[in-house]
């Protein structure tokens, strides 16, 4: 308790404020960070605006491209991941490199960015097991699960001698998303690319199967034996079929038989 120039008592423990005061530590003007020196404060300021989390899954996934995150994240505009990128270069977490074609830039983590790794490993893992129970039937894109096995794919296991042209049939899309609810997923060693639209290349398997279901096996919340013939079905080449579940290891668990964000190369 401090005394002012009048002799009176005056109260300036935080705990007996009142209410209604404009406090220093809740003024709505601070909007740029928090104002404090705490380590955790800092480092939020840094990782935990909107997206950069999600920009951060996909860097550190190995996608370097402006397109190739973009496409991790189709609900973000193009403008807000222009900033965001911006603000991770500014606080030395990624770099821009040219592009091997000498056309453009490429985004690469630095040792502060490479950090964040165990961080993002650790919300993943966070996730798996204490929101499963949160995904709402509008989670469920067929793009972000297809985009996922693109990742996922083990490409050391394909044909080295051809492509592999896997055609997506998924029920029960959102209403939002039913333009999607037919996709495309073209394998080959030399790389794993998404199609919205019909490539033009003939079709070796057709996946079929509910979106709920297919989500449900890639986080690992069902396991691919109790769901393949029945649920989930694949059509075509027989010897083909049965390789795929293991291209995209949806025969595995995440975060039990293969982590969550794959190792740095």
């Amino acid at each position: 308790m401090l005394y002012g120039d009048d002799g009176l008592a005056q109260q300036v423990c935080f705990s007996n404020w009142r209410r209604g005061r404009r406090l220093w530590f809740n003024d709505p003007r601070m909007k740029a960070g928090y104002d404090q020196f705490c380590p955790i404060a800092k480092a939020s300021e840094v990782f935990a605006s909107r997206w950069t989390p999600l920009i951060m899954r996909e860097l550190l996934a190995g996608l370097h491209t402006f397109n190739e995150i973009h496409r991790g994240m189709p609900l973000i505009s193009r403008a807000v991941l222009v900033a965001r990128l911006r603000e991770l270069e500014e606080h030395g977490v990624i770099e821009r490199r040219p592009q091997p074609s000498g056309r453009g830039h490429e985004y690469w983590v630095t040792p502060a960015g490479e950090a964040f790794r165990s961080v993002v490993v650790a919300l993943g893992h966070w996730g798996l097991v204490h929101a499963r129970d949160w995904i709402k039937p509008s989670d469920l894109d067929p793009t972000l699960l297809l985009w996922g096995f693109r990742k996922r794919a083990i490409l050391s296991a394909l044909p080295a001698d051809r492509r592999v042209v896997v055609r997506f049939e998924f029920a029960g899309v959102p209403a939002n998303r039913t333009k999607f609810r037919i996709l495309w997923l073209l394998l080959e060693q030399s790389g794993v690319d998404v199609c919205a639209k019909d490539p033009g290349f003939p079709v070796d398997l057709i996946f079929r199967g509910h979106v709920a279901d297919f989500v449900a096996v890639y986080l690992g919340h069902a396991l691919w034996r109790d769901k393949s013939g029945k649920a989930l079905t694949i059509e075509g080449d027989r010897r083909l079929a049965q390789q795929l579940p293991s291209w995209l290891r949806l025969d595995q668990v995440v975060g039990r038989d293969f982590p969550v964000i794959r190792p740095a190369a």
